[in-house]
């Protein structure tokens, strides 16, 4: 997936959040869903790509 010009975590749905936080995130039938707020970056990544799972691949 293409991430945006100012995405510094190299990762879609995965951006900084307040202090040293990473939050994440997935869109899914015109909404945003929260995945939480994570200490570690790498924790985000793992939240975003199993959401990626649940939510995207039931669907091909």
């Amino acid at each position: 997936m293409p991430k945006g010009k100012r995405n510094k975590s190299g990762v879609k749905g995965v951006c900084k959040h307040r202090g040293n936080k990473w939050r994440a995130n997935i869109g899914f039938k015109g909404k945003q869903i929260n995945l939480g707020v994570y200490d570690d970056k790498e924790d985000s990544i793992k939240a975003r790509k199993q959401a990626e799972k649940e939510y995207y691949e039931p669907i091909k």
